[in-house]
């Protein structure tokens, strides 16, 4: 009886499949010192071209719908100049973020997007005490004697040890007055007064407030390029400044 064998292909250096090699970026967005290229074998009608990492960041970047882009990874102790990430403000960083191949070629010539330039700049102001002044009509709380509101970011979530899995429970209003923070959301009002403040930390992609006699710090994650973090460290160094 014969025995047939299925033919089998070796892929060795004479038969390795050939791609197609693009550039997606002839600057990479973050170090600006790289191409960022796109390979694509060519006898795969239905493969997913391959985003190759930059040379020398190391950043990865992945498709994300038609023509936009979202960065991965990024390794920071790898980046030079303008997006050295000791150089950002607080969450001033593009990892995750999503942008266009035309917004992500302006940040590679040294720009920025125009909501996170916004972002930059307002939180630059904040830090130094400069903050604006909000209405007070309609607030869910009643102000006190010389308290005025300097903040209102929504939706925040809340959570005492890690990020918010979009439980509506945990989505509130995030308020900062010149004496405190009020989180108010259907569980009920959180205040924290920014006087009894021990530590505000980013802990990117939101912050933690520590206050005294508190077991756990509290965790707020704003909507992104939202300057909230920036707001209340303004708040505390006013406060201070006063005292």
């Amino acid at each position: 009886m014969k025995v047939f064998m299925r033919p089998t292909m070796k892929f060795n250096e004479g038969n390795r499949m050939s791609s197609h090699e693009t550039v997606l970026f002839e600057k990479c967005p973050l170090c600006g010192q790289a191409k960022i290229t796109i390979e694509k074998p060519r006898r795969l009608l239905f493969s997913k071209p391959k985003i190759n990492a930059c040379p020398r960041c190391s950043a990865e970047f992945a498709a994300k719908g038609s023509d936009n882009y979202q960065l991965v990874f990024c390794e920071p102790r790898s980046l030079v100049g303008r997006h050295n990430c000791r150089d950002r403000i607080f969450r001033g960083c593009y990892l995750d973020a999503v942008f266009s191949k035309a917004e992500w070629q302006q940040i590679s010539e040294g720009g920025e997007s125009s909501a996170f330039a916004r972002f930059l700049e307002m939180s630059e102001k904040f830090c130094l005490g400069l903050l604006p002044t909000y209405p007070s009509e309609g607030l869910p709380f009643t102000l006190e004697s010389g308290e005025v509101v300097h903040y209102v970011s929504s939706p925040v979530y809340l959570d005492e040890k890690k990020p918010s899995q979009g439980k509506a429970s945990d989505e509130g209003t995030f308020f900062l007055t010149n004496k405190r923070i009020g989180f108010v959301y259907p569980s009920g009002t959180l205040t924290i007064r920014l006087g009894n403040i021990m530590q505000v930390e980013d802990t990117s992609p939101g912050f933690l407030v520590k206050a005294k006699g508190s077991h756990e710090p509290w965790y707020f994650f704003p909507p992104a390029n939202d300057p909230a973090l920036a707001a209340v460290r303004g708040a505390i160094r006013n406060l201070k400044r006063k005292g």
